[in-house]
């Protein structure tokens, strides 16, 4: 339920990027990509990790079965998220021009960050709620909720946009802004609904203090807002240090707000596509692995799964992304100017999958600080190699550094798994069958481009099929070599008792 959730919302928020590029134009996205770091920023601030501690405490206290102390926790973390949410929505509309002129060199995004200002209200709140039912393990409820949010987001946005376009750019921007605001509106208008059904009265009072869940929500919640405040300030950089740079080689304001858009809305968005997998993961990962305890043989269990499950969703995409770069970035986006980026932040796809998979088992772990020192070190890479390449390669530097900051990133991640666990990686089903069948898989995808070129099919066609065939190849490949993960093959034996 939960896959099938995030993959309509995925869906729908990549269809509404492919309409934003079209309509807005590369240097429209810009201009929102520039914008949005300082947006993120808000929103880590007004939510100070308590979401994710809630979520962290409740699904600890539901696997000790104290459900008694579950409506205090809410309540608890609710009212500090009500307070934080309202204060920094309503300083970021007071000082967007300040904002604006000091960490975004688009004056034209002042609109578009006074606007989607109540919409970090509306985010708090919401994650509040979403942290319950990911601590109880209702996560079908989240995925509604974002259904929901996209499908308004989507269809306001559009709709708002193609009636702003004739007043100009800056004001379709602000277009954006304000279908973001509706969306999560009605997200949190659904949530909060499901939210009252299912509110019952504990059978006893609770027996866990307030200042206890006040040292544990700014206790466990603080490293995860430095982490998210450095990675949002990593970002806010990249949107600051890409186009500056870009100027100062020659390009003009304007080119380099377009190639920035190229880089960072359409490279970017196609190759955090398949998170949408990852994501789920994630989402399960954390009150799954906070339950596990002191069980190290369950807990290293649900580990070596998760890694498995993400390295073979995470080969094909790789290669998806390499070969046909410049025909997803045309066909979808009108930008093959995108192509050179995406076909090298293809290299960098299954280290950003892994270490999103990493991400979630530490945080699950409650090793929040391991995270952030993983960040602020691969952080440092990443900008220096900014600087290092984006004057020797343009753009395509700006790629390469992303590369970087992957790999050193997923490395560094699981030496902090590794450090004090007795964990044993399963390497033979995480790396070696899926690469074996990944290489099938290239082959293949070869062997189908060559002989329907030949044969003078479109161009569209042979995507879809060698697409396709391949893809069946490396299913066929990792299920003979018994690489295939448990959780396909609960999916698949339905299938074999109906052919049966």
């Amino acid at each position: 339920m939960l896959l099938v959730c995030n993959f309509i919302s995925r869906l729908l928020g990549f269809a509404y990027r492919i309409v934003l590029v079209r309509l807005l134009g590369a240097e429209g996205i810009g201009i929102t990509e520039m914008v949005s770091p300082i947006y993120s920023f808000a929103l880590v601030a007004a939510g100070l990790g308590i979401p994710l501690a809630m979520s962290h405490l409740l699904a600890s206290e539901l696997g000790q079965h104290h459900y008694h102390n579950l409506p205090r926790i809410q309540r608890c973390g609710m009212t500090l998220l009500l307070v934080l949410g309202a204060t920094i929505s309503l300083l970021c509309f007071i000082f967007a021009p300040q904002l604006i002129s000091r960490f975004c060199s688009e004056p034209r995004g002042l609109a578009y960050l006074r606007i989607i200002c109540p919409a970090i209200f509306l985010v708090t709140v919401c994650s509040g709620l979403r942290a319950y039912f990911q601590g109880t393990k209702q996560i079908y409820v989240i995925g509604l909720a974002q259904n929901l949010e996209q499908l308004v987001r989507v269809g306001a946005g559009a709709g708002l946009v193609i009636l702003a376009l004739p007043h100009g750019l800056q004001a379709a921007v602000a277009a954006v802004a304000a279908a973001t605001v509706l969306g999560e509106l009605c997200g949190l208008l659904f949530i909060l609904r499901q939210y009252r059904r299912q509110r019952t009265t504990p059978d006893r009072p609770p027996d866990i203090s307030r200042r206890r869940l006040l040292g544990h929500f700014f206790g466990f919640g603080m490293p995860v807002t430095l982490q998210r405040l450095l990675s949002s300030g990593i970002l806010m950089l990249q949107a600051i240090i890409i186009p500056q740079t870009l100027q100062q080689i020659g390009f003009t304001a304007a080119e380099a707000t377009s190639a920035y858009g190229s880089f960072s809305g359409v490279a970017l968005s196609l190759i955090h596509l398949p998170g949408i997998f990852t994501a789920t993961l994630v989402m399960a990962l954390l009150p799954s692995i906070a339950e596990s305890g002191n069980d190290t043989m369950q807990l290293s269990r649900r580990i070596n799964q998760s890694l498995h499950i993400t390295a073979v969703i995470a080969l094909p995409f790789m290669l998806l992304f390499h070969q046909y770069a410049e025909p997803l970035c045309r066909w979808l986006f009108k930008a093959p100017e995108a192509a050179p980026s995406l076909q090298i932040l293809a290299s960098a796809a299954f280290f950003i999958y892994m270490q999103t998979a990493l991400d979630g088992i530490l945080q699950g772990m409650g090793r929040v600080k391991s995270l952030l020192v993983v960040l602020g070190l691969s952080g440092l890479v990443y900008i220096g190699a900014l600087r290092l390449c984006i004057p020797m390669f343009g753009v395509s530097g700006a790629a390469a550094a992303y590369l970087l900051f992957a790999v050193i990133g997923c490395l560094l991640a699981m030496l902090a798994l590794r450090r004090g666990l007795s964990l044993h990686p399963e390497w033979h089903n995480i790396l070696l069958k899926p690469l074996l069948a990944a290489a099938v898989c290239l082959g293949i995808q070869k062997a189908a481009d060559t002989v329907m070129s030949a044969a003078g099919h479109s161009e569209i066609a042979i995507f879809c099929l060698a697409t396709a065939i391949s893809g069946l190849a490396y299913m066929a490949a990792l299920h003979l070599m018994h690489g295939l993960p448990t959780v396909f093959l609960r999916y698949l034996s339905p299938l074999r008792k109906l052919r049966k």
